[in-house]
């Protein structure tokens, strides 16, 4: 833990300390008890707390604390001994990570020049079937004024084939009719031109219509797929002047953690019990694209979600999802349930590391997705008209620690040059704008936006499937 976590309350007390005098009842201890492991006064022993409990002198309980103790510096000794190339481990351990990273740039690096040369490709092929038909076409009139001038001469030898059948036709010569339907198959040749010269020179641009229709689709179809939600990604931080009094968060605003003791003795583990504790992000938004993950992996039961500003005013730590002004996704144990309006919608998945979360304030839509697989867990659809917040939950359970991280998606030194007045120049945020990428609309086929504030949990092509209550994320899209 490379944060120092900063309390917003003080840890919890044992019942008693070793000064002599317990810390519930103000009165001297008496005896040990080995149950609990704490030392208790004579009112701990009759208000049935430790009832059919087995007890010790205080002088034993001391002597066993005092062994447990050793035990465990024992055990620390043991775990430094084994890390005493510390700096050299650490070495070689960021050495490994650079090249994992050099080879994750290259193949996304590789990736984007196929596509680029499957779009080049596809251009060019575009091009060569447009000046294919040109050339056609320019082929067909180039030959219309050679058929004109050959039909003009065929005219003319018509004509005077006519003139000399006028002047035989008081003749029997049987010859005369086979000129007479040489002369006929002569007019049907010319007329036949005649006819045909419109439909040459009118293109027929059906087939290069039906190109630039084929052109559009692929258009449209990138359009569907991009951009990603992570290029609104952007470093969101935990508020720590809103935040449930049982938590620590981080010098950087990035990991809460439940404030519970790691080595709880027996009593306090009886007497903690599962408590919610939310906490909001530094950030809200009033509109443009926005998308930020979490790290769920040791936050055993969570709630992800965002507020509207109206949900405050009726008490900072009540349930998220419990009423219309609050969205969020919440795993209990193998549960993963997306939660509104007190309504709630199972959804198939059973182990979630990181959780993507995007926002779109215009078009009213929030989406969950299963990072690591890229799936579509569940998708919200609003109308949004107020400041949103990202709100967060987590619960301590017996004898754990629960802890979540939100995850950095864009460098510091780069967040850093980005000042203010490019977020004003965008409502968009994220590591494509930052960078001058034009960013155009976020995903078209996930369904229109309902004005009634339903769900809607299918990611299918098939538009009928838009509003359909069961999260089935086996059939949703991989769109990460």
């Amino acid at each position: 833990m490379s944060d120092t976590l900063s309390s917003s309350s003080s840890s919890s007390s044992t019942s008693s300390d070793f000064s002599g005098t317990c810390s519930i009842h103000g009165n001297a201890v008496v005896v040990y008890c080995k149950d609990c492991e704490v030392t208790v006064c004579g009112t701990c022993l009759t208000d049935r707390s430790h009832h059919k409990h087995e007890f010790d002198t205080l002088k034993s309980g001391f002597e066993l604390q005092i062994e447990a103790v050793k035990k465990r510096v024992k055990s620390l000794k043991t775990s430094l001994m084994k890390q005493t190339a510390i700096k050299s481990q650490v070495a070689k351990a960021k050495n490994e990570l650079e090249e994992m990273f050099a080879v994750a740039k290259e193949n996304v690096a590789e990736q984007y020049r196929e596509i680029r040369e499957l779009m080049d490709q596809n251009m060019q092929q575009a091009f060569l079937l447009i000046q294919a038909l040109n050339q056609s076409m320019i082929q067909d009139m180039d030959q219309l004024v050679r058929f004109g001038e050959e039909y003009e001469e065929k005219k003319k030898s018509v004509q005077q084939t006519v003139k000399q059948l006028q002047r035989t036709q008081d003749t029997d010569d049987a010859t005369i009719i086979m000129k007479i339907e040489e002369v006929d198959a002569g007019i049907e040749e010319i007329e036949d031109y005649h006819r045909n010269f419109l439909d040459v020179i009118t293109f027929d641009n059906r087939r290069l219509k039906a190109l630039e229709d084929s052109i559009s689709r692929i258009v449209q179809m990138n359009k569907d797929l991009l951009p990603r939600p992570w290029e609104f990604g952007e470093n969101i931080t935990f508020d720590d002047s809103r935040t449930h009094e049982h938590l620590r968060i981080s010098g950087d605003k990035t990991m809460v953690q439940y404030g519970v003791s790691l080595y709880p003795n027996k009593r306090q583990k009886r007497k903690q019990k599962e408590t919610v504790a939310n906490v909001l992000a530094s950030q809200s938004f009033t509109e443009g694209s926005h998308y930020w993950e979490v790290n769920v992996r040791n936050t055993g039961r969570w709630t992800v979600g965002v507020v509207d500003q109206g949900w405050l005013k009726k008490g900072f730590q009540q349930a998220l999802g419990q009423d219309r002004l609050s969205w969020a996704l919440q795993m209990d144990g193998d549960s993963l349930a997306a939660l509104h309006n007190d309504d709630t919608i199972m959804i198939r998945e059973s182990v979630i590391e990181r959780l993507g979360v995007f926002l779109d304030f215009k078009k009213g839509r929030l989406q969950f997705f299963n990072v690591l697989s890229g799936t579509v867990l569940h998708t919200f659809a609003s109308k949004f008209k107020n400041p949103l917040s990202p709100a967060f939950s987590i619960e301590s359970q017996e004898g754990s620690t629960a802890v979540m991280r939100i995850c950095a998606l864009m460098p510091r030194d780069l967040e850093r040059s980005y000042s203010r007045e490019d977020r004003r120049m965008s409502s968009d945020s994220g590591i494509g704008r930052a960078m001058n990428v034009p960013i155009g609309a976020f995903v078209q086929s996930m369904g229109e936006v309902r004005e009634d504030g339903q769900s809607i949990t299918s990611t299918s092509d098939d538009p009928s499937q838009a509003s359909d209550q069961s999260s089935d994320h086996d059939h949703a899209s991989v769109i990460l």
